[in-house]
């Protein structure tokens, strides 16, 4: 069984849902970029995969400017979101939006609990997590990417203490014709 996240770049007319769902423990969807760009193809692949009985969790770009904007960032992604009930609410932390990064990064996932997130975890990208200084702590479950040689297997290990390793963006599952984000739990916690 595998973890896969998914995004509007995985188009739902590409994907076999019924073999697709076939090979999935967990899909983690994409509901947006920042407050103002909607994943086009979240409610579909989310309606798809619950249908078949795949816990599904989402995840939202971080791009907030301000404390401010982090906010409204965390309204629009559990509004969009909460009518799925997804297993659990991941801030996708890629990109320097702001200076502090650890201070924003926080007012989202408080703001996005305040609200009524459940579970709310953390993916960080390897060569920015040591910058970013995100307060891990925080959160209930971290996710990096660390490819090795991205080759669709699994063959390295991140540089830092986490649950889940995104280990390619070069893999591959039957019901689906493209590359694919696959994901490993290698901690000990409930995901």
């Amino acid at each position: 069984m595998h973890i896969v996240d998914l995004s509007e770049w995985q188009a739902p007319s590409a994907i076999n849902y019924d073999t697709f769902a076939k090979q999935l423990s967990l899909a983690i969807v994409r509901v947006q970029y920042g407050a103002g760009y909607q994943d086009k193809h979240y409610k579909t692949h989310i309606t798809e995969l619950q249908k078949r009985g795949v816990p599904v969790a989402v995840y939202a770009w971080v791009r907030g400017k301000t404390i401010a904007e982090m906010e409204a960032e965390a309204t629009a992604f559990y509004n969009r979101a909460k009518e799925f009930n997804p297993a659990m609410w991941w801030l996708d932390v890629e990109e320097q939006s702001m200076t502090d990064m650890r201070s924003g990064v926080s007012a989202y996932q408080r703001w996005l609990r305040s609200l009524g997130a459940g579970k709310v975890g953390v993916y960080i990208a390897h060569h920015l997590y040591g910058q970013f200084n995100v307060n891990v702590a925080e959160f209930d479950a971290v996710w990096i990417p660390h490819y090795g040689r991205n080759d669709g297997t699994r063959n390295s290990k991140p540089s830092y203490p986490c649950d889940i390793h995104q280990y390619t963006d070069k893999g591959s599952l039957p019901g689906y014709n493209g590359s694919l984000d696959l994901n490993a739990v290698i901690s000990s916690k409930d995901i």
